[in-house]
């Protein structure tokens, strides 16, 4: 097996490269779990039950290795849940305004409760939608959706994340969808009073690397997006009290190494095909499963479990074979 640790290491931020984790600490070769004694096996019982659930399960401990039930944890709606609002708290910077705006959680619980792979999250025929529009809060559910991109194109998604930009340009989204498949991070600049917010002004050195010249360029993403309607002013132009979006006529843009064409509307769905096909989308899986279950990203004596976990993802594609080798492995209960 081939070590990925060049893959791991890095992480782009803020158009530059910055070491994570794995290149900071030094950590010892993780120690196995000694299941011989009683105290091995309560502690490695109540690790596995609060990790998965978030409380303490007694009946593990009367099982030689309570690793053994981390298969029949991941079916228990308490798991199901609280990986949900991880996973809500991972994809948004601050919870919804209603329950509509927390698409992530109902897709993510929607995925694990049947099965699904993941990335059905970002590209499957749903949305998450309220059956009254109008009442955001009131019987938000996961429903089949021809023309739906999982989280992606649920309304109260593409709402909060139309952004300010003043023609309408959807660069809040462009990050976000960014952000939520393959963990891009950037630090966002403060504007100085009277700075120019327009694409020319985006094209000054100080922004064009994260704006125009990264393979993550977010204004090149954002112009193969829908765009929000505006006035003459920048006024949001809203009709029957919904924002309309218009499709893109910025033509081609080249972005993550191919020529992406958004004119039909479809530009989400391609700049979504383009990111689950990368190899980051395999590593940000492997890295949010290891942050649910130990609060951090991997370390560098992880590096051989890390790999395993890729692997066993792209092979069997869904976030639970991503948590089970993970927390199968020995080291897990040291």
């Amino acid at each position: 097996m081939t070590h990925r640790a060049s893959h791991r290491k890095f992480l782009a931020v803020a158009g530059t490269i910055a070491a994570v984790a794995t290149g900071l600490m030094a950590f010892h070769q993780p120690a196995k779990a000694d299941l011989s004694t009683s105290e091995g096996i309560e502690r490695c019982a109540t690790r596995v039950s609060i990790a998965f659930t978030g409380k303490s399960d007694p009946t593990l401990a009367k099982t030689q290795n309570p690793q053994t039930a981390i298969d029949t944890l991941l079916n228990r709606d308490d798991f199901q849940d609280r990986f949900a609002r991880f996973i809500n708290s991972k994809f948004n910077r601050d919870p919804g305004a209603n329950a509509s705006e927390d698409a992530a959680y109902h897709m993510a619980k929607y995925v694990l409760v049947n099965g699904l792979p993941w990335h059905t999250m970002f590209d499957g025929q749903l949305s998450v939608k309220a059956a009254d529009l109008t009442k955001p809060n009131d019987n938000v559910t996961v429903t089949q959706d021809d023309n739906g991109l999982g989280i992606f194109r649920s309304p109260a998604w593409v709402d909060r994340y139309r952004g300010n930009e003043l023609s309408g340009l959807k660069l809040v989204s462009a990050f976000r969808m960014q952000q939520n498949i393959i963990g891009l991070e950037l630090i966002a600049s403060t504007n100085a009073p009277g700075a120019d917010l327009s694409a020319t002004g985006r094209q000054n050195s100080a922004c064009s690397g994260c704006h125009y010249d990264n393979w993550y360029a977010l204004d090149k993403v954002a112009n193969v997006l829908m765009r929000k309607k505006v006035d003459a002013k920048g006024n949001e132009v809203r009709q029957n009290n919904m924002y309309v979006y218009d499709k893109p006529t910025s033509g081609p843009q080249q972005i993550f190494g191919q020529s992406v064409d958004g004119s039909d509307g479809d530009g989400d769905k391609k700049v979504v095909a383009a990111l689950l096909a990368s190899d980051m989308y395999k590593y940000r899986t492997c890295r949010l499963a290891m942050n649910f279950l130990y609060g951090r990203d991997e370390v560098k004596c992880e590096g051989p479990l890390f790999d395993k976990c890729v692997d066993d993802f792209t092979k069997y594609g869904t976030i639970q074979s991503a948590l089970s080798v993970i927390a199968k492995d020995t080291s897990f209960c040291q």
